[in-house]
């Protein structure tokens, strides 16, 4: 059997669930492999978690054109030359125990759904007893440089575009791989409406707009309840807050003066039900949340999107059709029915989600995988 590891980090919410997925896809193919799966920040020290777990999520949520600015200039060809060497070492410094854990653990590859493993590879080219291949994900639909390395033997992406994107950046074309970005088998199942609509208490006779805004809960929720009083379609609400204990409270609060029913959730590890059932989705354009949505056909409206790594999202999915974007929070009543009043405007979003979904993404990566560490027996 071959030994596989996947790396993710918690740093975010979509590299974890990206690992996941894979984890399970690589689980079924147990007679071929053994799988194992690590979270990096386990092995981070005291300043660098903090950094990736609060002042990440600090920055997405409270000063988006501040993190927006970085991302752009640390995505700048001449800042990352600069940087590049010194990033790698303070990365490596900053996961003390990684490498050693990973070497004694002897795996034929190394699967990594977080930019980490491209800063630190160069580490594990230079160690004579570390064989293993190298694969990354990238789990947006764009490559920061941060995600490239010379060092990664192949990349898997969810788009075209980003292979493009990554060629233009000296990523030799035969090291990349168009995957598209795997998302759990529930958002690959079939669900029968009906019961699902009774198990939420959802009235048929209405549109059902499904919000959210990631794991974290970022984005002015309240603020887009408030603007769906003014829908002409007959609507109905499904919101889900994530993490955010204070807005979950604040929406609470505010619930009686919406002119709709409201079905409020906090966390909930039941969205691909809560997409199954809707007719529409008002969210960022995070990588996992737009493509667990491309996965189940659901149209979507972008707003509050985080500038840098969702710009890309957006891009992709408002330029082939899959999704309208909203600027502000008054536009948004608007596009909610312009798509839910017109057959026609839906079925064009829906024609837009099927030229870019790739809901088998997980087992191209698995074959991808396992198909290059099988080339090494011979």
């Amino acid at each position: 059997k071959k030994k596989v590891i996947i790396l993710y980090s918690t740093g975010g919410l979509g590299h974890k669930k990206a690992a996941f997925a894979l984890f399970k896809a690589f689980q079924k193919r147990s007679a071929d492999v053994d799988v194992e799966i690590m979270d990096v920040l386990e092995y981070a020290n005291g300043v660098y978690r903090f950094v990736y777990l609060h002042i990440y999520v600090f920055m997405m949520s409270r000063i988006k054109a501040v993190w927006g600015a970085l991302y752009r200039f640390s995505n700048a060809p001449l800042v990352d030359k600069m940087t590049r060497r010194s990033r790698e070492v303070l990365d490596f410094m900053s996961l003390p125990g990684l490498g050693k854990a990973l070497v004694e653990r002897s795996p034929d590859a190394i699967v990594a759904t977080h930019f980490l493993l491209p800063s630190i590879a160069w580490w594990f080219k230079r160690n004579k007893h570390f064989h293993a291949r190298l694969f990354t994900l990238i789990t947006d639909y764009g490559p920061h440089n941060w995600w490239l390395s010379d060092n990664i033997d192949r990349f898997f992406v969810g788009a075209e575009v980003v292979a493009e994107e990554m060629t233009k950046r000296s990523v030799p074309s035969e090291k990349i791989t168009v995957t598209g970005i795997p998302t759990g088998e529930e958002f690959m199942m079939h669900f029968d409406a009906g019961e699902l609509a009774k198990k939420y208490g959802l009235d048929r006779e209405r549109k059902t707009i499904f919000i959210m805004s990631g794991g974290f809960g970022v984005g002015p929720i309240a603020r887009i309840l408030f603007s769906l009083n003014s829908c002409k379609a007959e609507i109905q609400v499904i919101a889900v807050c994530g993490h955010n204990k204070t807005a979950y409270r604040n929406i609470q609060l505010l619930q009686n003066k919406l002119d709709y029913p409201l079905i409020l959730f906090a966390f909930t590890d039941k969205v691909a039900e809560l997409m199954r059932v809707s007719d529409i989705m008002i969210t960022k354009a995070g990588g996992i949340s737009v493509t667990e949505a491309l996965n189940v056909r659901l149209p979507m409206i972008l707003f509050a999107s985080v500038p840098g790594q969702e710009t890309w999202n957006e891009e992709l999915l408002a330029g082939n059709g899959a999704a309208e974007k909203a600027k502000k929070v008054d536009e948004i009543p608007g596009i909610v029915d312009r798509v839910l009043l017109s057959h026609e405007a839906y079925a064009s979003l829906m024609a837009g989600i099927d030229r870019i979904r790739r809901p088998d993404a997980a087992e191209k990566v698995v074959d991808a995988v396992l198909g290059e560490i099988g080339k090494d027996e011979g």
